[in-house]
């Protein structure tokens, strides 16, 4: 099945670098779309994000593997490690670390795995859903009754994240794989997207434009509905 793609960052309208990284890869036997969300110190939150990237090309660009859930729990494993042995050793053990959203297209299937609150949402039949559940502090009280989605978007400690990578020794994440048809559209994108926009402007922006339409008026939406975070995307539309 072949696609069209478009990935953009943009710093934002407050903050004074830009933290995100992106970047795709494409081989034979499928492709590769891996999204990144830096945090904590300027440089440290930076180098985390892309060393996810990079690493993730890397480990892919070898033989094809040949379980993709457990490429993805290796691969998030080595990242780990190396961002959280760099936070100790040349950080002096600053707070940094990143989230990180990754999808290995395959034949028709999506393979899907993530750490924080970077997420992937899907678009079938004109409909939008998410396909990952953030790794957060206010995640765990929606799952416990405790709160409303819609009041989570404004509370207080709606940014603290309980997964990311290079918070602990281990990187703990979750896999999910979904079935792809033609017209279908994925978007990977960090919370500086989604924190902006309603997912049901999401869904109109997706069905009524192609991706590089859909990246470049996302951002703009973000923007208008203030931006202040670093606001980084991917859209893949399958044909």
């Amino acid at each position: 099945m072949k696609y069209s793609y478009s990935g953009r960052t943009d710093i934002g309208l407050e903050r004074e670098v830009n933290q995100d990284s992106f970047g795709n890869a494409n081989l034979n036997w499928g492709s590769i779309f891996i999204l990144s969300d830096g945090f904590g110190h300027k440089e440290g939150g930076k180098f985390a994000s892309q060393s996810t990237v990079d690493i993730f090309i890397n480990n892919y660009s070898k033989d094809a593997p040949k379980n993709i859930e457990v490429f993805f729990e290796s691969s998030f494993d080595e990242i780990n490690k190396y961002i959280y042995y760099k936070k100790v050793s040349e950080y002096d053990k600053a707070m940094l670390g990143c989230t990180a959203v990754v999808m290995v297209f395959e034949g028709e299937t999506a393979h899907i795995a993530h750490i924080g609150d970077s997420r992937a949402y899907i678009i079938q039949e004109d409909r939008i859903q998410r396909l990952t559940t953030d790794h957060s502090y206010v995640q765990s009280l929606i799952d416990k009754g405790e709160l409303s989605p819609e009041k989570a978007m404004f509370h207080s400690k709606r940014h603290v994240l309980i997964r990311a990578l290079g918070s602990h020794r281990k990187a703990k994440i979750d896999y999910t794989f979904w079935s792809i048809a033609s017209n279908d559209k994925i978007m990977l994108c960090c919370d500086g997207v989604w924190g902006f926009i309603s997912q049901s402007k999401i869904e109109e922006v997706l069905n009524n434009n192609n991706p590089d339409q859909a990246t470049n008026k996302l951002i703009d939406i973000v923007k208008e509905n203030s931006g202040t975070d670093n606001i980084t995307l991917q859209v893949i539309s399958f044909t």
